[in-house]
């Protein structure tokens, strides 16, 4: 009998641990959504195609050559082209730096190292997750693309890419997911070409 208590006591702290640190990555967070607008937003970009899950290899790469350049900190976000139900080996994604909060002489030695491209202003359904470490990458886009999705089948919405912001610092405050509406895919067709 004694064994048991102690096996319950142990099994019931590890969930008790388990639950605690699930709401602490936000698990619990509730999400919601807005209307609103996102852009124009100036970036310098490079490319990724394949499974989200190797996103990080491309932007360490990106990284390593957006510091040489000597820009200090990046205002990051992703684009994401293809649509859900893509082969994995095929995703196309955008990851880049905002640079319209730099100088002009900055933004133009940017341009003449990376590829750069002004993300239009759109109407958008709007989101966000809280962000405590690099758990929250994976976290956050569980939570948040389903209830982004479900409004969207409900008011036939269909955004012509996904874009999510990470804000600048090593932890930014919260991820931002935007879905642009109200606008053509061929408004990012730039980005489209980049991967020719």
């Amino acid at each position: 009998m004694k064994v048991l208590k102690v096996i319950g006591s142990v099994v019931g702290f590890i969930i008790l641990l388990l639950v605690g640190f699930y709401a602490y990555l936000g698990g619990f967070h509730k999400v919601g959504t807005t209307r609103g607008s996102y852009g124009p937003a100036e970036i310098i970009f490079s490319t990724h195609i394949g499974p989200y899950k190797d996103l990080n290899a491309s932007w360490m790469k990106f990284q390593t050559a957006w510091q040489q350049t000597g820009l200090k900190e990046c205002d990051g976000l992703a684009v994401y082209l293809d649509p859900p139900g893509t082969p994995e080996a095929k995703l196309r994604s955008i990851i880049g730096c905002r640079i319209d909060k730099i100088t002009e002489a900055e933004r133009d030695r940017l341009k003449e190292v990376f590829q750069y491209f002004q993300l239009p202003r759109t109407d958008a359904i709007l989101s966000s997750f809280p962000f405590v470490n690099e758990m929250s990458y994976f976290l956050g886009p569980m939570k948040v693309y389903p209830k982004l999705q479900k409004l969207m089948e409900k008011e036939s919405l269909i955004p012509p890419v996904g874009i999510e912001t990470y804000g600048s610092g090593e932890k930014p405050e919260s991820i931002g997911f935007v879905m642009p509406i109200n606008i053509d895919r061929t408004a990012y067709e730039p980005l489209f070409q980049a991967f020719d």
